[in-house]
């Protein structure tokens, strides 16, 4: 050794040359990664990370078509868990042009629940969830009952034994149980101790052959199994898997032993499910290998966890489905709700880097949107399942009910039987027991008294407003309406049993009473004095008046529209057009809500329904007889000398003075002097024009859609008797209101531009000329 030794110079020029060539291959490993950072054709900084890519791999959508399967057990029914994994199957297989096959493992026969197979379908169809293989689906890969394969698993076992990979175990559970029991007092593991691993084969035939009962179990590997997985990506147990049984004393396999073969002879190509599954799928990963397999894919979805981080339930009210179809969830907030436990929905390629999350509109996504946007980006660890998320979720396809239930035979007839036949039929036993008597005795909390006369033939539970119902009626019983007059509830969310043994009052009874009775004088007056309308301080177009008198104005005005056009799109526009020419004195302050009024007389006060969707469904006839009843109870309560000022000034006949009479024209008033010759308008005389300072406008209000700064005023945005539109610029821009022969769009907007540095033009419009 001693004669081959190197010299110090010579170690020293070894080293130099090493050195020479460790420095030139770094620089060209960095030249060639900055090369694969930066693509100078674009100058575009490019992924390197090759685990990141792995990743994004990971969690595409296959090019080919996957088949997945959902496999519950009839042990018991089907919760927000499994109704999750049925869900993220579904939408793979039907991302990628797959099919989605549904199992039942009905192999642990000791524990079947009688009626829990047929509620399965019963609640996926509810849910929207339709398979293309299954017990009730012919198919080619059938029978798809596991209790109907059993010669299958024998087969397959067989074949083990035969192999020496696995081994009869003659061991009786008595045994078992007490190895379990020394091992668990002495601190040790409890897996099986492996007492009939070294009997021969032929003891061992010979045993099975006089009849002695035996399971049959996988002789595990000694070294603990990876597997990969889609959402953990790789994943190994620490210690070793036991020996564990693949068919049991009775014949019956167990599941990890079906599943393995039913998921290789059905073709499956995918195999979502809960992580609680993961710490099971080495000893799927060992028999797809003793039988030389491949594997399908796995991705393992996070545990469902409380508000409290601990696994959810059965107790949760959340987690049956009965809970949600008897609050009247709709399927498919269930769904889409469903769909947000633990799914990241679209990623930021889709979007061009847009931080955006899951469908088009947000979180809130139908079947179909879940489709065309659906990847295999699930998140990690627990997934909290929070129900203050599913509330918002179902106000937002509440509100698209109209659109998607034409087109949804089936659930239009489930929502009929579950909710709105239910409702009826309560309505109609109310309505008998009003009938029995002169002077019936009624439950306090429902409010009897308050009741008129039954309408003939209410238009609500016609076909043009089933959408409506449905939306009160699941508004109601989910508890999202915030009506002060819904009934008590327990703690619990059930609602509080009615007096005298009176059936379960639905929580839509009191929002949808009055379009089902009519109002009776007791329910105006009643909802008068507990709203906060105060009567002494009413004004129409800013001049103090009396109640009645306001509501005399509002029927002059709805009386003007035609009964063709009696409807809640153009009742909404007319409204709003005079929404602030009602108003309510409130210390200082002037609320003007002619909204208020119009519920208060048409509803009484009660929230549910919109008012120009109430008035609709009523009609004109029975919304303006209403309102006539409305005035008279008003009168009742009418006081003081606002009402005189108010006649004097605005709705008596000629009260503005005879000044342009006749003419149609309006006034030409020179500057300063307008304030003088208002009260000699003439109520044919709509519009006046006149010259003022900019500064000493009336009120100043810009347009939202208006464009370069001009304030534009359209008709329903005046709302005083008297407005003006100035712009902050020197080029003035108004609108100026015209009277039109029809109620089509109410007004007419005119728009006339002025430059005049100094002055603006003043349009002022008085609400009371235009009456029809």
């Amino acid at each position: 050794m001693r004669g081959n030794s190197l010299s110090g110079q010579q170690l020293w020029s070894a080293y130099g040359r090493w050195k020479a060539l460790t420095s030139l291959r770094r620089s060209q490993e960095a030249s060639h990664i900055f090369q694969q950072r930066l693509c100078f054709s674009c100058s575009s900084k490019l992924s390197h990370n090759p685990d990141r890519q792995a990743r994004e791999n990971r969690v595409q959508l296959p090019d080919t078509p996957c088949r997945t399967r959902f496999a519950p057990s009839p042990t018991g029914y089907l919760h927000l868990g499994s109704l999750r994994t049925a869900l993220f199957n579904y939408l793979l297989a039907r991302a990628t042009g797959g099919q989605f096959v549904l199992r039942i493992e009905d192999t642990d026969q000791s524990r079947l629940v009688p009626d829990a197979e047929s509620k399965l379908y019963e609640d996926l169809k509810w849910a929207g969830l339709s398979w293309d293989e299954g017990p009730d689906v012919n198919g080619p890969f059938g029978p798809y009952r596991q209790s109907e394969r059993l010669p299958l698993y024998h087969q397959h076992a067989a074949e083990l034994l035969a192999e020496g990979k696995a081994y009869r175990c003659f061991c009786t559970p008595e045994a078992l149980e007490e190895h379990k029991r020394i091992a668990n007092a002495a601190g040790q593991p409890t897996l099986y101790p492996g007492t009939c691993s070294h009997i021969s084969p032929a003891e061992s035939e010979e045993r099975a052959h006089k009849g002695e009962k035996f399971a049959i179990r996988f002789r595990s590997a000694k070294t603990p199994t990876a597997v990969r997985d889609i959402v953990y990506n790789h994943f190994r147990k620490k210690e070793f898997e036991d020996d564990y049984i693949i068919i049991k004393r009775d014949g019956f396999p167990t599941y990890h032993f079906a599943n393995v073969v039913d998921d290789k002879h059905m073709e499956i190509t995918h195999v979502i499910r809960g992580a609680e599954w993961l710490i099971s799928t080495p000893k799927h990963v060992e028999l797809y290998n003793a039988f030389g397999w491949a594997p399908p894919q796995f991705g393992h979805l996070g545990l469902l966890v409380d508000e409290n981080r601990q696994k959810l339930s059965k107790r949760h009210s959340g987690v049956s489905m009965t809970w949600y179809q008897e609050h009247g969830i709709l399927p498919q907030t269930l769904l889409n709700f469903v769909a947000l436990l633990g799914w990241r929905g679209r990623d930021a390629a889709a979007t061009g880097g847009a931080k955006k999350k899951s469908g088009p509109n947000g979180d809130v996504m139908s079947l179909d949107e879940m489709v065309d946007i659906f990847n295999l980006k699930f998140s990690k660890g627990d997934i909290i399942v929070s129900l203050s998320k599913l509330s918002f979720l179902q106000t937002q396809h509440l509100k698209l009910l109209p659109k998607t239930l034409p087109s949804n035979p089936s659930l239009l007839a489930d929502l009929q039987t579950r909710h709105i036949t239910p409702f009826m039929d309560f309505l109609s036993s109310v309505e008998s027991l009003r009938s029995r008597s002169p002077s019936p005795e009624f439950p306090s909390s429902l409010g009897l008294h308050l009741l008129g006369d039954r309408i003939p033939n209410p238009r609500i539970f016609s076909a043009p407003y089933v959408a409506d119902l449905v939306q009160i009626i699941l508004k109601s019983q989910a508890h999202l309406a915030k009506s002060t007059t819904n009934p008590p509830t327990t703690p619990e969310g059930n609602l509080v049993p009615c007096e005298h043994n009176h059936p379960r009052t639905p929580p839509a009874f009191f929002p949808l009473r009055y379009l089902y009775w009519t109002l009776s004088p007791s329910a105006l007056r009643s909802s008068l004095e507990t709203s906060c309308i105060d009567i002494s301080t009413v004004t129409v177009n800013s001049q103090p008046c009396s109640l009645s008198q306001a509501v005399d104005w509002l029927i002059g005005e709805l009386k003007g529209i035609p009964e063709e056009e009696w409807t809640k799109e153009y009742i909404s526009l007319f409204l709003a057009q005079r929404k602030e020419a009602i108003g309510f004195k409130e210390g200082e302050k002037v609320t003007r809500n002619t909204w208020k009024i119009c519920r208060w007389a048409v509803l009484a006060g009660e929230e549910g329904l919109t008012v120009p969707l109430s008035m609709e469904v009523l009609g004109k006839e029975e919304t303006v007889r209403r309102l006539e009843a409305a005035g008279e109870v008003a009168r009742e309560g009418d006081g003081g000398d606002g009402g005189d000022a108010f006649a004097a000034g605005v709705v008596g006949e000629g009260a503005l003075g005879a000044a342009g009479a006749g003419t149609g024209k309006g006034v030409e008033v020179e500057e300063g002097s307008w304030t003088d010759v208002l009260p000699d308008i003439e109520m044919g005389d709509v519009i006046l024009e006149i010259e003022k300072k900019k500064n000493d406008c009336l009120r100043r209000k810009r347009d939202g859609k208006s464009q370069k700064g001009r304030g534009e005023l359209v008709g329903s945005a005046w709302s005083r008797r008297c407005k003006a539109s100035v712009c902050h610029r020197w080029q003035y821009s108004v609108s100026c209101i015209k009277k039109r022969s029809t109620p089509a769009s109410g007004f007419q907007s005119c728009k006339r531009r002025y430059l005049k540095p100094e002055k603006g033009v003043l349009f002022l419009h008085l609400t009371e000329c235009c009456r029809r």
